[in-house]
């Protein structure tokens, strides 16, 4: 090969570069616009709220997982799980997949007390195993003395309701006749240190709120590379700022990847390669990106030139 052939060979390789790039520029613009647009964001009390959840009713639905819909009532957020069932959200824990709930009734109803057992079938949640059960007898014929909880709004002259934790009653209360008399139990997880509990009445136990563990797609390389989640065409993605690209679910350097894609075109290296070799490089890169990125390109212009010797000289 002479050097006329090299350089058309070289423009036709740069012609697939400048393709690439302007694919990788609209790429950049769209995705930052989805990256501002998935910020975190609250319903004005309570936690924040990003991946998995998104708030019902902004346009933005890509910013979680349809299954993880939440609702701003006023300036509370609530989770749904059918039409009757609705909880406040305490707070998320998003480094260990977790939330904390309370059952929303509880502020509103007269009563407040659960009259029937929550059930999380066919939703992406399921019971903590920090929880405790809080069991609510209803309609006993008989009454319990302490270590039991009264439920007075629920009760009358011949009928008792009341509630336990089964940790602090003997057998024998299972036992007791006075059980016996009473509906089915209702069982409420409680997310509460029986040992050190100091609360006087079923209703400040309830509010202590319960904790719900999720099953998601894992959100952490995407916000390690300083990217926002989200969920797109059935598929989890990782949107980047503007000035990066979303890569194996996390985000680069659009210099990096600049840089591939110019080593792959002028120096024939397969482009595959070359992005899973710098893709190992990122964490060395992310520290003093600017002066690794300035190293690697001289390199590979000195290969360059070297090539192009060599290519004359042959």
């Amino acid at each position: 090969m002479n050097l006329q052939s090299f350089i058309c060979g070289a423009g036709c390789r740069r012609l697939a570069l400048v393709v690439i790039f302007a694919s990788l520029v609209y790429r950049a613009v769209s995705e930052d616009a989805q990256y501002e647009a998935c910020a975190p964001r609250s319903c004005g009390y309570g936690p924040n709220i990003s991946y998995p959840f998104w708030i019902s009713g902004e346009p933005e639905s890509y910013c979680g997982h349809p299954n993880f819909e939440i609702t701003c009532v006023g300036t509370y957020p609530v989770l749904n799980f059918s039409d009757s069932e609705f909880f406040y959200i305490k707070e998320i824990f998003y480094a260990n997949h977790s939330i904390l709930l309370v059952d929303a009734p509880i502020s509103h109803a007269t009563c407040g007390s659960p009259r029937h057992n929550i059930s999380f079938e066919r939703t992406p949640f399921n019971l903590s195993s920090t929880n405790v059960d809080f069991l609510f007898y209803y309609n006993c014929t008989s009454q319990l003395t302490d270590p039991t909880y009264p439920v007075d709004c629920a009760s009358n002259s011949t009928h008792h309701s009341f509630a336990f934790f089964p940790e602090e009653v003997s057998q024998e209360i299972y036992l007791n006749s006075a059980i016996s008399t009473c509906d089915s139990p209702v069982s409420v997880p409680v997310n509460a240190n029986i040992s050190s509990l100091m609360a006087e009445d079923y209703l400040e136990i309830m509010e202590m709120g319960f904790l719900l563990n999720w099953t998601a797609i894992n959100c952490s390389n995407c916000e390690e590379s300083e990217g926002r989640c989200g969920f797109e065409n059935n598929t989890f993605v990782c949107f980047c700022q503007d000035d990066q690209t979303c890569n194996d679910g996390k985000c680069m350097s659009n210099s990096v990847f600049i840089f591939l894609t110019e080593s792959a075109v002028l120096l024939d290296l397969p482009f595959l390669r070359a992005v899973d070799n710098v893709l190992q490089l990122l964490q060395f890169l992310r520290h003093s990106l600017a002066y690794k990125i300035a190293l690697l390109f001289a390199f590979a212009k000195m290969a360059l030139i070297l090539k192009v010797a060599m290519m004359v000289s042959g």
